[in-house]
């Protein structure tokens, strides 16, 4: 406060720079706004997601359980290394306010499943449970990443909102009152400076 220069000029800057400042400050509220409301949509989701995957991750793993009670858990490995990859993710990126979401387009398996000879009834239905169940998990994921970069992108918008609100707009404020009061105690001062020369001449 005591570097500042009482002109016309530093008055207007300072109700420039206080114009920016709450324009500023009225957008990030609206962008802190809308990527709330997208957090809590997006909890949603994820709560009827795990609903749905927690119900059929049960039932492939009690298939897992019944193939390896009937085959061993040799043979299972032996199996799951040559079923370790065939999986394409299509992933792009949407933007929410300004914020890069990663998101998928879509999930699939590059071979179906048609088992392989001798191999038990219970193998056949622990690999399709699992492949079922495989794309709604990568779905969760994505989920909560998008969650994950929306509660970040939140928690950076409202220490700019909060910076604003209660330091930038405020010492701005006080600026222009301190710059007013010095601009008309300097123009009381001239007037009567311009009384007494009047007066003695």
């Amino acid at each position: 406060m005591a570097n500042i220069k009482p002109t016309r000029m530093e008055l207007l800057l300072t109700g420039k720079k206080l114009k920016l400042a709450e324009k500023g400050f009225k957008l990030l509220k609206q962008k802190r706004d809308v990527l709330v409301m997208e957090f809590f949509n997006v909890l949603k989701e994820i709560k009827e997601l795990r609903k749905g995957v927690s119900g059929n991750l049960i039932a492939a793993q009690n298939s897992l359980y019944n193939a390896q009670a009937v085959e061993g858990e040799l043979n299972i490995e032996r199996l799951a290394l040559g079923l370790g990859s065939g999986a394409e993710i299509d992933i792009y990126t949407k933007s929410i306010m300004g914020v890069q979401i990663p998101c998928i387009r879509d999930i699939k398996f590059k071979h179906d499943w048609h088992g392989y000879l001798g191999e038990s009834i219970e193998i056949d239905k622990a690999i399709k449970d699992y492949r079922e169940v495989f794309p709604e998990l990568i779905r969760l994921m994505e989920k909560q990443l998008m969650l994950k970069h929306l509660a970040e992108e939140i928690k950076k918008t409202k220490r700019r909102v909060n910076s604003l609100e209660y330091l930038t707009i405020p010492r701005l404020n006080e600026t222009k009152k301190v710059i007013r009061f010095k601009l008309e105690e300097l123009e009381r001062e001239n007037f009567s400076r311009l009384k007494k020369i009047k007066a003695t001449t």
